[in-house]
């Protein structure tokens, strides 16, 4: 599903920030990406979402070639990919129903869908009851929960997840990483990129780590070792 060949991102003299990376994920794999601040898990997350550029190297997402990727077609391999982020990006003038929707609305998905769909994901990640509220009404958790639904309404291949639990207490990081476990289960391939040493050692899932730019560790069922 994700392949990185030799991938290399200089932003300009001094170490690079990825460093001649080579990472390969399968579908349906659940994949932590670990390391300290500044050892390129940001930029890697990056470079699948065709923020950033490689500077060299391969990066193969879904049989997709992400070098010279023509502009007018990023935003079709967008949708393929869903991402949560550390500070949720809500929409804060909507209410929860409409930013979910709002996933739909963007890809031009018929409004007979979007009523259909919303629901739906809206009670996978425990908010049928709140569709209602204003996003600043609720509580970090819900907050993330509902960047969770807008995230996956979609149907994506790959979700992509930054520090989604960075501005959490840790009961509610744990109910948000069993709802991507959930969300993993039925068939997504989710990349999480954390800091959180606990969470990962709980789950027993594949753990990459990073440090100065090099994977350093690559391990079925790993856990989080300073690097």
């Amino acid at each position: 599903m994700i392949d990185l060949v030799n991938v290399t991102k200089s932003y300009g003299k001094g170490l690079p920030a990825v460093n001649q990376v080579n990472l390969h994920i399968k579908q349906g794999e659940f994949v932590f990406i670990v390391g300290s601040s500044g050892s390129g898990k940001s930029t890697l997350i990056k470079l699948l979402l065709k923020e950033l550029d490689s500077t060299s190297g391969e990066i193969i997402v879904g049989g997709e070639r992400l070098e010279g990727m023509k502009h007018r077609r990023v935003a079709k391999y967008r949708r393929r990919l869903g991402v949560v982020f550390q500070d949720f990006r809500l929409l804060k003038d909507r209410n929860v129903y409409e930013n979910v929707a709002f996933a739909q609305r963007v890809i031009g998905r018929p409004t007979r869908v979007i009523r259909r769909r919303v629901p739906e994901v809206l009670q996978q990640v425990g908010l049928a009851g709140k569709y209602k509220s204003r996003t600043d009404e609720l509580s970090g958790g819900e907050q993330q929960r509902v960047a969770l639904a807008r995230a996956i309404v979609n149907r994506p291949d790959i979700l992509l997840a930054d520090e989604p639990t960075g501005n959490l207490d840790p009961n509610t990081s744990e109910e948000i990483m069993k709802l991507l476990e959930q969300i993993n289960e039925l068939g997504t391939t989710i990349l999480v990129v954390t800091h959180n040493r606990e969470i990962v050692n709980s789950m027993h899932k594949r753990v990459v780590t990073m440090h100065d730019g090099v994977i350093v560790s690559d391990e079925e069922k790993g856990e989080y070792h300073e690097a």
